[in-house]
């Protein structure tokens, strides 16, 4: 077992490896990944002084502001910044989390301990400020005083398993649970994209910004432990759970109109708060679930507060005199309020479709090519430009006429999940991930597309990806996502993969209705899910990759098994899905065979036309009138790299002969360097 620097893997500076462990150095295994780094004692001790050197001048400023940059607002590689994303060393414990997750965990802490006291104080902002300011700063700044609360925090953290009696182990905190459900039915209600963007930003607006003000408006920021991918948890003082559960609610609905969203409340001892996390999260589940099953999405036509000369202001839309007459033109679910003329067809809009076609247009994908400008600056030195409102519309994206749909997911993240055992650990894992995949998507966009920023992305979750790119870009996009992705969350000091993703990639003319094309892509996602699962099962860890072309529609085009069945006595009509390996291997074959197309294209249609025995006799023959063996060689190179061996025409893996020239002949033309 290898040893990985944490400072090298920061700054790129300092001791890469250790082969065993050595004095005068911490080590401790990452909750993600499962690697096992160090730190010199003496790198540890130089930033953590560097944190508590500014936390100091912040506090006797009281600068409350500057004590949340500290910890939330790392930016850069310098010492103050490396401070809160330094692991906590407690005496025992072989995982850490973060200086800010027991920071943010132990003020919250706090928080539901006073609160009893705090709200009968006629200045409550101000104790909530007094609680923050000492959560923040207990224990790295002398002068904020005793705090016997934190103090028993502290020791009943380190007393897992040793069944200390406290204090406070037998006061109550309300823990909430909960988040948007069905969220692709409410992407996908409609196949206009500036309804389906305008739905990804509703929610994440919801999910990564209004949450958040939620819970710092009526309690403190550190009471949210995460909130991401369309779930969130915090820690409330007793008795306030409930309200923000009906709180969040409504900021659903207010926000989005028609998502639908599920959270509840229920109060723990303080002492399973610390030892019980598991316990915890399997009671809240299944509140969640039985809560779900009762609940019934009345909202047909929902009633959501809104002004509706301001928000129409400028749009082109007007209000319909009568809102019971006619049904939405684009989701066809719901009464129009609101109507418009544009290019001679006239729209009729119900609320949600309004909120989503508002909020998706021509300023849409703005908040997400500032970020990706600005990871393209920062990480790679170069400048993207965006002219106007370009690729706003997807036959804009589209190369050739085709775009790619691409649907993300991660592999064994539950299994990850279910190893964490603390409110800190959960914390560290969801922000962690969420940060990783957006970079991961943003790298393979530019690797790809370069300055060229012709994409949409619908949604980036913590381990959900669905996106919108050009058609003959889409197979290298996939690859380029899911290889890093495998690669970011490798354990590097086993050197094997833990977390991998698998995609599912629909190549399809720009026309064709985005719902059925995200249709066929779950379901090619479904596929390579299986495959991952299989190559687990042989000892091989490893994101796949399953794709499909359709270039005209026609019946069973979205059924798998139907496209892929070979006839009786036939070689199965396909090689997919693939490893990232195999994705690799079919590249080589490709460019290897790239002058011979027309020949591909025959052994392609040889497969449909003759039997298994006549197709291998017509490839015999056609190849031994070719002067050179770049076929055969390719060939040979192929069967290796998909783990089998060549027979003749067919690839031979584990006794079942498969066609490689059906594959080939539909990516040709969606492999970039293949004109």
């Amino acid at each position: 077992m290898g040893y990985v620097g944490w400072c090298f893997e920061k700054t790129g500076k300092g001791e890469e490896t250790q082969a065993k462990k050595e004095d005068a150095f911490y080590y401790w295994q990452d909750l993600v990944t499962n690697t096992q780094y160090f730190i010199s004692i003496e790198d540890y001790n130089r930033i953590y002084a560097a944190g508590k050197e500014e936390l100091a001048q912040c506090w006797e400023g009281d600068d409350l502001k500057g004590m949340e940059e500290v910890f939330y607002e790392p930016k850069g590689t310098d010492d103050i910044s490396l401070f809160a994303v330094l692991p906590y060393m407690m005496e025992g414990m072989e995982k850490c989390v973060r200086i800010c997750d027991h920071v943010c965990f132990r003020t919250a802490c706090l928080y539901a301990l006073r609160y009893g006291s705090m709200k009968r104080s006629a200045d409550i902002e101000r104790e909530k400020r007094k609680v923050r300011m000492q959560g923040l700063l207990w224990e790295f700044v002398s002068g904020v005083g005793d705090c016997p609360e934190l103090e028993q925090v502290k020791q009943m953290m380190q007393s897992v398993g040793q069944g200390a009696d406290f204090n406070i182990a037998q006061h109550k905190a309300d823990v909430v649970k909960g988040g948007t459900v069905k969220i692709k039915q409410y992407y996908l209600e409609t196949n206009k994209i500036p309804e389906i963007q305008g739905a990804s930003i509703l929610l994440d607006t919801v999910n990564l910004k209004k949450m958040q003000e939620a819970i710092c408006r009526l309690h403190i920021r550190e009471s949210l432990i995460y909130a991401g991918g369309g779930k969130m948890m915090a820690i409330l003082p007793e008795g306030c759970g409930e309200e923000i559960c009906q709180e969040m609610e409504r900021l659903v609905e207010r926000e989005t109109v028609t998502a639908l969203s599920n959270f509840c409340s229920h109060p723990f001892e303080m002492g399973r708060l610390f030892h019980d996390y598991q316990g915890i999260v399997e009671e809240m589940d299944l509140i969640l679930e039985e809560r779900q099953g009762l609940r019934w999405d009345f909202r047909t036509e929902p009633q959501v507060d809104w002004s509706p000369k301001e928000m129409l202001k400028g749009t082109g839309f007007c209000l319909m005199e009568n809102k019971r007459e006619d049904f939405c033109t684009s989701c066809r679910n719901r009464f129009a309020i609101a109507k418009r003329r544009r290019n001679g067809t006239e729209e009729k809009l119900c609320q949600s479709c309004l909120y989503k076609n508002l909020a998706g247009g021509r300023d849409s994908n703005s908040r997400v090519y500032q970020e990706y400008r600005d990871y393209v600056r920062e990480k790679k030195g170069a400048e993207v430009e965006v002219r106007g409102n370009s690729y706003q519309k997807l036959e804009e994206i589209a190369e050739n006429g085709f775009i790619g749909v691409i649907y993300g997911d991660a592999n064994s993240m539950s299994k990850q999940i279910n190893s964490l055992d603390s409110f800190q650990m959960m914390r560290y894992f969801s922000q962690t991930t969420s940060d990783a995949v957006k970079d991961i998507v943003f790298d393979a966009l530019y690797e790809n597309l370069q300055q060229k920023p012709s994409f949409r992305i619908i949604a980036v979750g913590g381990d959900d990806i669905f996106l919108i790119v050009p058609g003959k870009r889409a197979f290298d996009i996939a690859c380029s996502i899911g290889e890093q992705f495998d690669q970011r969350f490798r354990n590097r000091s086993k050197d094997e993969n833990g977390i991998t993703m698998s995609m599912g990639v629909c190549i399809t003319h720009y026309n064709m209705p985005v719902q059925y094309s995200f249709e066929i892509a779950q379901k090619l996602l479904k596929s390579a899910k299986q495959k991952a699962w299989e190559e687990c099962g042989k000892g091989n860890v490893t994101g796949t990759l399953d794709w499909m072309a359709i270039e005209n529609e026609m019946p069973g085009s979205g059924d798998l098994e139907f496209q892929r069945r070979g006839g009786q006595g036939k070689p199965r009509k396909t090689l997919r899905p693939y490893t990232w390996s195999q994705a690799k291997a079919m590249k080589r074959f490709l460019k290897a065979v790239k002058e011979e197309k027309s020949f591909v294209f025959q052994l392609r249609q040889s497969w449909y036309q003759h039997t298994k025995e006549e197709a291998e006799l017509f490839y015999e023959y056609q190849i031994s009138k070719k002067e050179n063996t770049s076929v055969r060689s390719a060939m040979n190179r192929l069967a290796e790299g998909m783990g089998g061996r060549a027979v003749k025409n067919n690839i031979l893996c584990q006794g079942e002969a498969y066609s490689p020239w059906v594959d080939a002949i539909e990516i040709w033309d969606y492999m970039e360097g293949m004109e």
